[in-house]
């Protein structure tokens, strides 16, 4: 698929993809709650007006309607995004206990799954930082050896490969240690 992009403009897409790469990697945990409500607002506005259609032809509908549907949306998606962290961890740590403790009483097991829940909840912020920070990693990559082909430089796959690691251990670092520094 990236070569595909690529072969669209073999300069500013791989361009493109190193900056979006470093942004991710560095700011990643930052950037992804941000980018999640950006496209909760492009897909209400893009296809709200479709969607509605189904409904009605009403063209005060079709033409608010898809505003209202974006914010909707982002709110929707924001709410989920925090939510979804807690349900995961509450879920896996309940499911985790009931197979290890089976004997455990279920007011209990309900009780360390909230932990859990919780737990993941506050922790979200490490896991996207190590999951953008690879994601990242990868773009990065994927850009710098495609724009050393633009400029007739040759990269092999150990040039892929130590980008990624160097771009998602630098990465993972940075956004850890800004966290710890609270900014």
């Amino acid at each position: 698929m990236s070569g595909d992009l690529v072969m669209y403009h073999t300069f500013a897409v791989p361009a493109f993809m190193f900056a979006a790469g470093i942004a991710l990697s560095f700011f990643g945990s930052r950037l992804v709650p941000f980018a999640l409500v950006i496209c909760a607002l492009v897909l209400g506005f893009l296809h709200g007006g479709s969607f509605l259609l189904q409904f009605t032809d009403n063209a005060d509908v079709i033409r608010f309607g898809p505003i209202i549907l974006a914010v909707l949306l982002a709110v929707l998606v924001s709410f989920l995004y925090r939510i979804a962290f807690f349900l995961a961890g509450f879920f896996i740590g309940f499911f985790a206990l009931s197979a290890l403790f089976p004997d455990l009483a279920l007011i209990y097991t309900g009780a360390l799954a909230l932990a859990a829940g919780a737990l993941v909840y506050v922790s979200r912020n490490f896991v996207f930082s190590v999951l953008t920070a690879l994601m990242g990693a990868g773009l990065t990559a994927t850009g710098a050896v495609n724009l050393l082909a633009w400029v007739n430089v040759s990269a092999g796959i150990t040039t892929y490969w130590s980008i990624v690691v160097i771009m998602f251990i630098a990465g993972t670092v940075y956004q850890i240690k800004r966290r710890r520094r609270g900014k």
